[in-house]
């Protein structure tokens, strides 16, 4: 059991790119203002656009596979992510003040902020759910509520990032564990 610990605790949280992880505004995939703006907007352009479409439906043959492996997918990246910001948190010297509250002036860098930038570049990824949604034509599956959330938890992971939030980690691993179940079912 020491050694499985031992292993995620070397590739979740003490691996150089995990470690020496460093958010930077403008470096870091997707951390521009620019490219948040043009995602959200993109993705409540086409939820508009292809909701009041007729499109053909593809067929629970051709579907079902694709929302399986999707699943799949974001079952396995949950998991980690999970997996991967509970150890980071448990390995910090002093994690109950962490997890309640950063020190000041903590810069987005190290492993807990890798696993924020995995959980927030996650969330484009979970936009798949609402297209598959519309190809399924389950109009009544497709909410305000849905939309929104997806909408708007990108904007939320961002400004965790950007502004070092206090209690992302507890967040994080909160909806990753219930998108593990969500994911698996």
């Amino acid at each position: 059991m020491d050694q499985i610990y031992s292993s995620l605790q070397y590739w979740l949280v003490n691996h150089p790119k995990i470690l020496h992880f460093q958010w930077t505004e403008g470096q870091t995939l997707g951390s521009t203002p620019l490219f948040l703006a043009l995602t959200v907007l993109s993705y409540l352009t086409l939820t508009l656009l292809l909701s009041r479409s007729t499109l053909p439906s593809l067929g629970p043959n051709i579907l079902k596979p694709i929302t399986a492996l999707h699943s799949l997918n974001l079952f396995l990246i949950s998991l980690i992510m999970a997996v991967g910001c509970t150890l980071s948190i448990i390995s910090l010297p002093s994690p109950l003040p962490h997890i309640i509250c950063f020190p000041p002036n903590t810069p987005p860098t190290g492993p807990l902020f890798f696993w924020a930038n995995i959980f927030y570049l996650s969330k484009l990824l979970e936009f798949i759910d609402t297209l598959l949604i519309i190809l399924s034509n389950s109009k009544q599956r497709l909410t305000f509520l849905h939309v929104y959330h997806h909408g708007t938890v990108v904007v939320m992971c961002y400004l965790w990032l950007r502004t070092s939030q206090t209690l992302f980690p507890v967040a994080l691993v909160t909806n990753a564990t219930v998108h593990v179940i969500m994911y698996f079912y």
